[in-house]
C-alpha cells in the first residue's frame, strides 16, 4: 500500500505541514492535508529549534489540527547552518562514497568534519584524471542544528524518514515546466534567501544569503522607530518603488531598496559566474523563478529582471500536482509560494 509523508517546514513564526501521497501508476502525487500553526518567533531561529518545548506543543497541535494520516516527516535544514560547496568524488557504491565523504570533505569544511552531517548530491558522471568519478553538491551542515529539530520532531510524535536541504525541495515544489532547461531559482524567505541554478531540474549551483524579508522590516523598525506589525505593513505597501503622490513611501522605498539590493546582486553575479563557467558548452540561464513571502515585495521582480535581462515569473508552492478533498483549495491557493517548501520536502520523502 501506497504510504503518505508529511514535509515539515519551520519557518519565521510558522510551522507548515504538507502531507502527500506518492504518485502511482498514472496516478499523479496528491495534497493529503496542508496545515500552518504559529509559533513564538524566538522558538525558531533561522531555521533551527532554540525552544524545544514550545516547537513540541506547536506540532502536537499542528499534527492534531491537520489530522495527518501518517507520522512518517521528512525535515528542511538551511540558512547559515550549511554550507555548499562543489565536490568531484570517485564513482563508487553508495554505501563506500558514505564511508569516504568524512575524508574528502574535510579540508573544504570551517569546522571538524565530526560536527558536521554530511550528504553528498551527485550531478552528473565525469571523466578525470583519477578515473570515472562523479560531480556533485557537499551539503554540510552543523550535527547540533541537526539534532535539535529531530529531537523535537520525534517528541512530538513524528517519524523522521530523511533531511532535505530546503533549496532544493523549493525547486521541486515548482511545477515540471518551470524546471525545463536552465532556470535560476530565488527564494525569499523571512530569514535567509536561497540562489539556486538548475539544468533540467537537477540542481548544479546553490547559494545561501543571510538576509530575507524579515530584515528589511527590521531596518524600518530601527530607521523610524515603528512598531514591527506597522513597519511589516508598510514594507508591503511601498516595496523598493515609491509612490509620487505620497512622501512617505520615499523613504521606506529606500529603504527596503538597500535592504533587497543583496538579493538582486547575488541573482545578477549568480547568472554571470554560471555562464562564464559553461562558456564552453554555451549553456545560458533562460528564466528566473522568484518564490518565497519575501518575493512578493513590489517591485522586487522588476529589479531581479533588471538585473539579469532576464524573464521573471512567480513560483508555485503546490508543484503541480493533486489537491485531496480534505485540503482547503482556495486558502492553498490564497496562501501563494508559502507551502513550497513544506511541498517540496514531502515530495522528497514521496520519490
Amino acid at each position: 500500500m501506497t504510504k503518505t509523508i508529511v514535509g515539515l517546514d519551520f519557518g519565521h513564526g510558522v510551522i507548515r505541514g504538507a502531507e502527500v501521497l506518492p504518485a502511482h501508476g498514472r496516478q499523479r502525487a496528491t495534497l493529503v492535508r496542508y496545515q500552518e500553526i504559529p509559533v513564538p518567533h524566538d522558538a525558531i531561529r533561522e531555521g533551527v529549534v532554540v525552544d524545544e518545548d514550545a516547537v513540541v506543543g506547536a506540532l502536537e497541535n499542528l499534527r492534531g489540527s491537520a489530522g495527518f494520516g501518517t507520522r512518517r516527516a521528512v525535515l528542511g535544514i538551511g540558512g547559515q547552518q550549511v554550507l555548499i560547496r562543489e565536490l568531484v568524488m570517485p564513482a563508487m557504491p553508495a554505501d563506500a562514497l558514505r564511508d569516504a565523504l568524512p575524508f574528502k570533505a574535510q579540508d573544504l569544511l570551517p569546522l571538524p568534519v565530526e560536527d558536521a552531517v554530511l550528504d553528498f548530491y551527485p550531478i552528473e558522471e565525469v571523466e578525470d584524471a583519477d578515473g570515472p568519478s562523479l560531480r556533485g553538491l557537499l551539503v554540510a551542515a552543523t550535527k547540533q542544528s541537526v539534532v535539535a529539530n529531530i529531537r523535537a520532531v520525534k517528541r512530538a510524535g513524528f517519524k523522521v524518514v530523511d533531511v532535505d536541504l530546503i533549496p532544493f525541495a523549493i525547486v521541486r515544489a515548482q511545477p515540471e515546466e518551470s524546471r525545463s532547461g536552465v532556470q535560476l531559482f530565488v527564494h525569499v524567505g523571512a530569514t535567509s534567501t536561497s540562489v539556486v541554478v538548475t539544468d533540467a531540474g537537477v540542481p548544479q549551483f546553490v547559494r545561501l544569503l543571510p538576509n530575507g524579508g524579515e530584515d528589511l522590516t527590521t531596518a524600518l523598525v530601527d530607521q523610524l522607530g515603528l512598531r514591527a506589525d506597522r513597519a511589516d505593513d508598510m514594507k508591503r505597501r511601498y516595496g523598493i518603488k515609491a509612490d509620487p503622490s505620497d512622501l512617505q513611501s520615499d523613504f521606506v522605498a529606500r529603504v527596503n531598496a538597500e535592504g533587497a539590493r543583496d538579493i538582486v546582486q547575488a541573482a545578477r553575479s549568480t547568472v554571470a559566474f554560471f555562464e562564464h563557467a559553461r562558456e564552453e558548452a554555451g549553456t545560458a540561464v533562460t528564466g528566473v523563478v522568484l518564490s518565497g513571502g519575501g518575493s512578493q515585495l513590489r517591485g522586487l521582480a522588476e529589479e531581479i529582471a533588471g538585473a539579469t535581462g532576464l524573464p521573471v515569473s512567480a513560483g508555485r508552492g503546490d508543484a503541480g500536482i493533486r489537491v485531496g478533498a480534505q485540503v482547503d483549495e482556495v486558502a492553498l491557493l490564497a496562501s501563494g509560494v508559502v507551502p513550497a517548501v513544506a511541498v517540496g520536502l514531502a515530495l522528497r520523502g514521496a520519490a
